[in-house]
């Protein structure tokens, strides 16, 4: 599936805030739009209730590398699930292949997280899978693929700095993680917005 080719940095400035926390995105000095009359954006007036709920959806799908039909299936899923909807689809996004390989910090963003899923270096459960939307579930094993290449890579790319989330343990001698619980609400940034997510597609 296409993924955004631009230059990722580019996607903090279209939302106003530095969303993947690095230190060195233009968002921190620069916090608005692209363009020769971005600085002007921050004077307008604050957004309409439309506005407020599409940035809050663009924010989300940004944070996860997603395109737009793939970010709306995974919504219509987490509508049909029993429980709290709002909960549930933040779920179905953080347990998708290329986040968990993030999150262990083989990754140092989620876009390399993609390459290193689509590529062949990722195993589940002792099994290649290039899918970087796979879903995981509790008990699931990703690992790094045993061969010379996927693991120097793994390597190069490796986030000593990654904080692995409550919901997973890492093994970091055996690049391998573990899923062991279901993520909760305190396990996703404090910027998301479900709830406005759930209106935008309630219109």
């Amino acid at each position: 599936m296409a993924t955004y080719r631009g230059r990722k940095t580019d996607i903090c400035r279209i939302v106003g805030f530095n969303i993947w926390g690095n230190g060195k995105c233009p968002s921190n000095k620069r916090p608005y739009g692209l363009g020769q009359h971005g600085p002007a954006q921050r004077e307008r007036k604050s957004r309409s209730e439309y506005g407020e709920q599409l940035l809050a959806k663009q924010v989300i799908r940004r944070y996860y590398n997603m395109m737009e039909k793939q970010f709306q299936a995974t919504f219509e899923q987490a509508q049909r699930m029993h429980g709290n909807s709002s909960l549930n689809f933040l779920r179905l996004l953080e347990l998708r292949l290329q986040t968990a390989v993030w999150r262990l910090g083989y990754a140092r963003t989620v876009f390399q997280a993609r390459q290193l899923v689509s590529h062949g270096h990722i195993l589940v459960n002792g099994k290649v899978v290039n899918i970087p939307g796979y879903r995981l579930r509790v008990g699931d094993v990703v690992s790094i693929r045993d061969r010379d290449v996927s693991r120097q890579i793994a390597r190069a790319n490796h986030y000593e700095g990654a904080a692995v989330p409550a919901y997973m343990e890492a093994d970091v001698p055996n690049m391998c993680g573990k899923v062991i619980a279901m993520p909760e609400r305190e396990d996703f940034p404090r910027f998301f917005q479900e709830q406005q997510v759930i209106e935008f597609y309630a219109r």
